[in-house]
């Protein structure tokens, strides 16, 4: 009986070492288990035929990260794996580029752009250039460029990507009507004394404001169930950017934070200026998610609530950004404390 037991445990064992299940993982090429793929996305910024492409890329999984990166101009050359490439197309025309990335794990992820670009100016012409930055919808562009000597402005057009267009105005502005994170080529073209021209696009990614609340425990509805005065207070902030601005919109209208991410923590502002709110009011916010010129929303702003009217509501807002273990909703922490 014993040489029987001791001649089965002998075949378990050669079954499971054939099997693999000695020990070890499989090879870098096999993503691991529950591994999300990441989402490819880029930026870009063009004058004239001359394009830098940024990643914007970003993996969901805390401790995973983009590994390769892959970029093909549409242009028939040689492909990029840097995260910032630089590139100069021979023509003028539209290019559809494309960047496939993969994370640690081989998951692999890839998104295409149309790119148009625009022959070069000839010497003495201007250089045209720009920087936008936008607080949810709405944004701001300025005119940056620059003129070779014997070169002087004449005028200026902007094309804001969405059929609307600006003359002379700098810095312009201009509110989008995107109703889901969209990406707009923004484009300037500057013209000078003697009529050379010059076009500068980029790549403008916007998002509405983040008004819906994602329960994620306690009784979600900001309603007061007893007639109270209400304080907000700012708990931490985390962000990746400037400009998350924290407004109450119902039943009255007020700006609570115009810019979480540098308003000290700890700050408190009194909704409504400490008056009462009658019973069963129910109180409702947005927060919208601002930019800088070097930056780019890689996922819609959202907002979480969690707790209760007895014992005050948590907001966690994420301002879109991406990175490491984003969205982590951690840019903005509110408490709002309701006081019968």
């Amino acid at each position: 009986m014993t040489k029987f037991i001791r001649a089965l445990v002998s075949l378990l064992f050669v079954a499971l070492s054939a099997c693999g299940g000695g020990g070890g993982g499989g090879g870098g090429s096999t993503p691991a288990a529950g591994n999300r793929a990441p989402i490819a996305n880029f930026a870009f910024s063009c004058t004239d035929l001359a394009c830098t492409f940024t990643s914007t890329s970003t993996d969901q999984d805390a401790g995973d990260a983009i590994a390769t990166y892959n970029w093909n101009f549409g242009d028939a050359t040689t492909a990029a794996t840097t995260t910032a490439p630089s590139h100069t197309f021979a023509n003028a025309g539209g290019y559809d580029v494309t960047l496939t990335v993969a994370d640690q794990s081989g998951a692999t992820s890839n998104i295409v752009r149309h790119v148009t670009v625009t022959g070069g100016p000839t010497p003495a012409a201007p250089h045209a250039n720009f920087t936008v930055s936008c607080v949810s919808l709405d944004c701001t562009f300025t005119d940056t460029t620059t003129f070779d000597a014997g070169s002087a402005f004449q005028s200026r057009l902007w094309d804001f990507g969405d059929s609307t267009t600006l003359a002379a105005a700098n810095p312009a502005t201009h509110s989008y009507a995107a109703t889901t994170l969209t990406t707009y080529a923004a484009k300037l073209t500057v013209t000078d004394l003697t009529g050379k021209s010059s076009t500068s696009v980029q790549s403008v990614v916007v998002a509405p404001p983040a008004t819906s609340l994602n329960c994620v425990g306690g009784n979600c509805v900001l309603t007061l169930t007893q007639a109270s005065k209400v304080l907000a207070g700012l708990v931490s902030h985390s962000c990746a950017a400037q400009g998350n601005r924290v407004v109450i919109t119902a039943p009255i209208s007020q700006v609570l934070f115009p810019d979480g991410c540098i308003d000290p923590v700890g700050s408190a502002v009194a909704i409504n200026g400490g008056a009462v709110f009658a019973a069963n009011t129910q109180i409702q916010f947005a927060v919208l998610s601002g930019t800088l010129p070097s930056t780019a929303l890689a996922f819609a702003p959202a907002i979480r609530v969690t707790g209760d009217f007895a014992n005050g509501w948590t907001l966690t807002f994420d301002d879109g950004f991406g990175g490491p273990g984003e969205p982590d909703f951690n840019d903005l922490v509110i408490l709002i404390k309701a006081t019968p």
